[in-house]
């Protein structure tokens, strides 16, 4: 895992945005998986920087989702759209769908991710960590973080009942890219970067076990 200090998001944005327009430009099969929060400007930049002659091999969907109907207002993919992400020419994977129960919706998000990455060449995800350490939709100590085979799972939290990639999804991606700024994010940073903790109660440490990831912060390497 590699820190990288900057001033603001566009170092990451340049470097995420390069990573999918080189993959796409040797013609490999691209999914990208992104994320809501903070991140949502961050996603829908990235998007506009990707040639749309290079899109037809780039599928996109979520690394974790907010249950309900589609379009409701906490939903990660609603946000993006409501920011501008336009993905036109892209293979987009929304994880809600219409008249979908819960136990329904999170089958159709295994069936969803195991298909995309056995279609892909190349995974990449786009993160952010939280301020507790969390990654995708993996809280500390939940049910999300003791699954030990599934790629994906759900389970109810407060306020959200989340669908979201497992620690053995994110093992199957080939590089991460990770977003954390702000001074709340000072204190787990500097954890995530000084002591090893089992990724139960810190997900965020998942990111040392992947092939590729980089963290970019404001706040790597305060004292």
């Amino acid at each position: 895992m590699k820190y990288i200090l900057t001033a603001g998001w566009e170092d990451g944005i340049a470097d995420l945005t390069q990573r999918l327009v080189q993959e796409l430009a040797s013609k490999k099969r691209v999914l990208w998986l992104v994320c809501g929060g903070s991140n949502v400007p961050a996603v829908t930049q990235v998007i506009d920087n990707i040639p749309s002659n290079l899109r037809q091999n780039l599928t996109i969907t979520l690394a974790d989702e907010r249950y309900g109907e589609p379009g409701h207002a906490k939903s990660n993919w609603q946000q993006l759209l409501r920011a501008g992400f336009n993905a036109e020419d892209a293979n987009l994977l929304p994880v809600l769908q219409q008249g979908l129960n819960f136990k329904q919706t999170l089958e159709r998000y295994k069936q969803l991710i195991e298909k995309a990455y056995k279609k892909s060449d190349a995974i990449i995800a786009h993160l952010g960590i939280g301020y507790d350490g969390r990654i995708a939709g993996i809280l500390p100590d939940s049910p999300a973080a003791q699954e030990d085979e599934a790629w994906v799972t759900g389970y109810k939290s407060s306020p959200y009942t989340r669908l979201t990639l497992t620690f053995p999804g994110l093992r199957q991606i080939d590089a991460a890219y990770a977003f954390a700024f702000g001074n709340i994010k000072r204190d787990i940073l500097k954890t995530l970067q000084a002591k090893v903790i089992d990724p139960l109660h810190q997900p965020a440490q998942i990111l040392k076990q992947l092939p590729e990831a980089y963290v970019y912060s404001d706040q790597i390497g305060v004292k």
